[in-house]
């Protein structure tokens, strides 16, 4: 487990950083077909119109997810050389950078540590998917409601694509009722998103000392009769509301510590964000585990 960060002056540059820190940390990579893989997980990297895109794959050469995400512009544009942020542990990638102060993307990639699934557990997600250009959709109940174009940048929480599979920004191979990649009954329906955290988000910061603690990430699977499962239940990431943190800030519970980041860009005057665009994600963040200095 390790923590990696320095400069890159265009996408191309982040991917071979990435690149380096999981080959460093036991992942192959192969520069001809562009895949990196380690076990049974296997995901192709490629830099596509300036983008860095995810193909989650169950084998070195096949069983591709039904669509990529993307880390890379929206409507805000980079500003090159960006500050790049690794964390990579055994089984979960993160990969951040961040420009213009105080903007964010990322993109994270892993296998599932849930019991039962009939799949190889490989999840990818990132800040945009396959099709969204926009600013973040975003709010404490909700991901990218009314337009396949919108972005959702906040990890497993997108709740509608509108049964388009390249709206979709994360995803996840259970094979779950041997559908494979799906999330839900019919390919490209999006997974119940943030939905089953909900209540909780709503909560945070408390109002008792205006902390707010960290929840866990995870990822689930509609099932028949509106059932769902769960998939994803992410070991070195939580979902949490950076009101009162600072961007970057490391806090520390027990022996873990951790870093505190918004999803895109941190906005205290509309801390629910919006679900029309908006060049922000309010104080809707996420903490990341930190193995660093």
């Amino acid at each position: 487990m390790a923590y990696y960060s320095g400069s890159a002056n265009d996408m191309a540059a982040v991917r071979s950083a990435l690149v380096a820190a999981c080959v460093g940390e036991g992942w192959s990579w192969n520069s001809g077909t562009e895949v990196l893989g380690k076990g049974a997980m296997f995901l192709r990297l490629q830099i596509v119109s300036g983008y860095l895109t995810l193909l989650g794959r169950t084998s070195a050469d096949s069983g591709d997810a039904p669509s990529l995400v993307r880390m890379g512009q929206m409507q805000t544009a980079i500003t090159w050389p960006v500050e790049y942020m690794f964390f990579v542990f055994d089984a979960e990638v993160y990969c951040v950078i961040r420009f213009g102060v105080d903007y964010h993307l990322w993109c994270a990639f892993g296998k599932s540590t849930v019991a039962g699934l009939s799949g190889t557990g490989m999840w990818v997600a990132a800040s945009l998917s396959a099709i969204a250009t926009s600013n973040p959709a975003l709010t404490p109940t909700s991901g990218a409601l009314s337009s396949h174009g919108y972005s959702s940048p906040a990890i497993f929480w997108r709740s509608n694509t509108g049964n388009v599979a390249t709206a979709q920004d994360h995803w996840v191979h259970s094979d779950l009722d041997s559908q494979g990649w799906w999330m839900g009954q019919v390919v490209g329906a999006a997974s119940p998103g943030i939905a089953p955290s909900v209540p909780l988000i709503g909560l945070l910061p408390n109002s008792w000392n205006s902390e707010a603690v960290l929840l866990p990430i995870r990822a689930y699977k509609v099932r028949p009769s509106n059932r769902i499962s769960l998939t994803v239940d992410l070991e070195h990431a939580r979902y949490t509301r950076v009101d009162n943190y600072s961007t970057g800030e490391i806090i520390q519970i027990g022996s873990d510590r951790w870093m505190i980041l918004p999803f895109y860009r941190k906005d205290t005057t509309a801390r629910d964000g919006s679900s029309s665009p908006l060049p922000h994600s309010g104080t809707l963040g996420w903490a990341i585990r930190y193995e660093g200095p």
